[in-house]
């Protein structure tokens, strides 16, 4: 019989995050403080600190001098770490989410997008529009742009993409490997359309998320542009140090 090689501040901190997805611990709740947790856990304090800073990295709590660690209202955060989709990061966090609106064309792209993808002014892409569903609520709705000559016959994929996310959908049925991105977000109050689209009651912020995407092989295949409403939804970013700043 194989051993189990996870490391024991893996688990605390899978058990933990399990904990707080199901509400158990809501967000403002204090966590067990470290001594308690290292008892509860069979743990050395170390070993529980290096869980917590984890859980502080993914967005999940925030640690307080003095106080402990509080959790975060993470549900409808993503974490600007790691590279993953909107429906990705939801899911994530335990958060149910399906497609609304959905529509796929192919078609030659406006200026800006061709711009944006180093595209010439025949190169065609499949244009993905769809709203996002996040526990019955519309949050967001996105636009894809995808260079046509990689993901061929994607119009037949709806089904899928109604379910799945999108990076899921490429790297499963046209294997493609997603190596990085550039992502740029502004906030602006919402107009008449987005009003519409997401059914808000009155105008509020929203944000603008405008992201470039490259595959492993260094080439730009997507633009999107995602619409998402400000008061459900927040993003999380890591910063470590202050290294190259100038005195």
């Amino acid at each position: 019989m194989s051993r189990d090689k996870t490391p024991l501040y893996t688990k605390i901190e899978k058990t933990l995050r399990d904990q707080i997805i199901s509400e158990k611990y809501k967000s403002g709740d204090l966590l067990p403080t470290e001594a308690d947790l290292a008892k509860k856990f069979k743990a050395s304090r170390t070993t529980v600190r290096n869980a917590l800073a984890n859980l502080e990295i993914a967005g999940f709590v925030w640690r307080k001098q003095g106080k402990g660690s509080v959790v975060k209202d993470v549900r409808l955060s993503q974490d600007l770490n790691y590279l993953s989709s909107f429906t990705e990061s939801l899911e994530q966090r335990g958060v149910s989410v399906t497609t609304g609106m959905l529509s796929i064309s192919l078609t030659l792209p406006p200026q800006k997008v061709r711009d944006e993808m180093n595209l010439n002014e025949y190169e065609k892409v499949y244009w993905l529009q769809r709203t996002r569903i996040a526990d019955g609520i519309p949050i967001a709705y996105v636009n894809n742009y995808i260079r046509a000559e990689i993901v061929p016959g994607l119009e037949n994929k709806s089904k899928l993409l109604e379910v799945h996310g999108l990076y899921k959908v490429l790297e499963e049925e046209y294997h493609l490997q997603i190596e990085s991105c550039v992502e740029t977000i502004e906030t602006y109050i919402s107009g008449p359309m987005d009003i519409e689209i997401l059914q808000l009651e009155r105008p509020e912020a929203l944000f603008l998320s405008k992201r470039v995407t490259r595959s492993a092989e260094g080439k730009i295949f997507e633009y999107v542009t995602s619409v998402i409403r400000g008061g459900m939804h927040s993003y999380t970013v890591f910063l470590k140090d202050r290294r190259n700043i100038g005195n």
